[in-house]
């Protein structure tokens, strides 16, 4: 799916540049609208965007890391979606996601995804409604004393625009 919606982007690239450089072609070119363009379960959506890798501080020589997908639909709910590794770590440690939904209000909605040992990938999707922005960070858990530590920075994966 990544792979059709860049191809479309770069067509759509090379479609504009072709009419900017070609006089003749721009009346023609700027009669054609440009096709909107989705990803995933976001049918039609508002706000549509793919984030990460993010990554959890270094613990001896491993990181958690987490990637995925925000979007708005229909309804103004705000989506996240993604997916967690933990690569390498002692066994009582887990990879650890937190996604944070925040309003206009500074009201905090905290969400979280776990993932322990190396194989695969720990899958999530969380959402909410009233959303002005979205943030995502990367620690790991700490099995043995039931907390998180070596967090990353938050990252914005979502805000609301100031200009609405």
């Amino acid at each position: 799916m990544r792979r059709t919606i860049r191809n479309l982007l770069g067509l759509a690239a090379a479609t504009a540049v072709i009419a900017v450089g070609v006089p003749a072609l721009t009346s023609s070119a700027s009669a054609t609208s440009a096709p909107t363009l989705t990803a995933g379960s976001a049918a039609s959506s508002d706000y549509d965007e793919y984030w990460g890798y993010y990554y959890s501080k270094y613990f001896n020589d491993s990181r958690a890391k987490a990637k995925g997908h925000v979007w708005s639909d229909d309804s103004d709910r705000i989506h996240v979606q993604g997916r967690l590794y933990d690569k390498s770590s002692p066994s009582w440690l887990c990879g650890y996601a937190q996604v944070k939904f925040e309003n206009e209000d500074g009201d905090e909605n905290i969400r979280w995804a776990r993932k322990c040992g190396s194989n695969g990938y720990q899958s999530f999707h969380f959402s909410a409604h009233d959303v002005d922005n979205a943030q995502v960070r990367v620690c790991y858990w700490d099995n043995h004393n039931a907390k998180k530590q070596s967090c990353g920075k938050w990252y914005y994966i979502y805000e609301v625009d100031s200009d609405e």
